[in-house]
């Protein structure tokens, strides 16, 4: 069963940077256009091997690297990771974000149906355009790194016309708002906000920034408000 949408490929295919690393391209549900509200779901950054260094500079990164002969090339395959999470139903512990992530969608308010996956109705990216240099790590973030990903996200938000984004990874929420990007979403009218990262304690942690809720409950809450608002 296919999962993942193309329909927007055309305009994601005309971004120089998805030129050079198409493996990057969001992932884009099948159902996403039809979703009672189009989610737009971002986190961090992807990571390779430990040992790999050749993402280590931010210069040649972006100039372009040759990955097809890397042994761990599919580390950054955006929408292979997550049809193969899908078939696998998340087991693999790398797979813990988008497995609480569905959990988070089909306790809320919004039309996931438990029978299916909640990743066929919405969208999702990491941030940063360059996997980060230790394996499970934040990546260092250059000021390379920060102008290529305001610009790469926003032109990505652009052609797929989120109705809201959540971000799921304070770094990157940190640098969206510093580089100005999340005030472009305030003129397109795409509400946002910022979560704990799903895979770490703190997403089931109460915090006073999340309103005494868990990073769970903010996410729910924040989807079911977008629900009212469509209703």
């Amino acid at each position: 069963m296919k999962y993942c949408s193309n329909e927007f490929d055309e305009a994601l295919d005309s971004l120089g940077h998805y030129q050079i690393y198409p493996d990057l391209k969001p992932w884009v549900g099948c159902e996403y256009n039809a979703s009672r509200v189009k989610i737009l779901v971002i986190g961090e950054s992807h990571y390779l091997d430990v040992g790999s260094t050749y993402h280590h500079n931010p210069e040649e990164w972006y100039a372009g690297v040759t990955v097809s002969d890397k042994e761990d090339n599919g580390w950054i395959k955006t929408r292979n990771i997550i049809s193969n999470g899908i078939k696998s139903k998340w087991k693999s512990k790398s797979k813990t974000i988008y497995r609480n992530i569905e959990k988070a969608l089909f306790e809320s308010e919004a039309d996931f149906h438990p029978s299916s996956t909640a990743f066929s109705r919405i969208a999702f990216l990491n941030y940063f355009q360059r996997p980060a240099e230790q394996t499970g790590k934040s990546i260092k973030v250059s000021q390379l790194d920060a102008d290529v990903s305001k610009s790469v996200v926003g032109q990505v938000a652009k052609a797929i016309a989120p109705e809201i984004i959540i971000f799921t990874s304070s770094l990157a929420y940190r640098h969206a708002k510093r580089s100005g990007l999340l005030t472009e979403f305030d003129a397109q009218s795409i509400k946002y906000t910022r979560t704990p990262h799903p895979g770490m304690p703190w997403w089931n942690r109460v915090s006073k920034a999340y309103g005494n809720r868990t990073g769970k409950q903010h996410f729910i809450d924040f989807v079911n408000s977008a629900v009212k608002i469509e209703a």
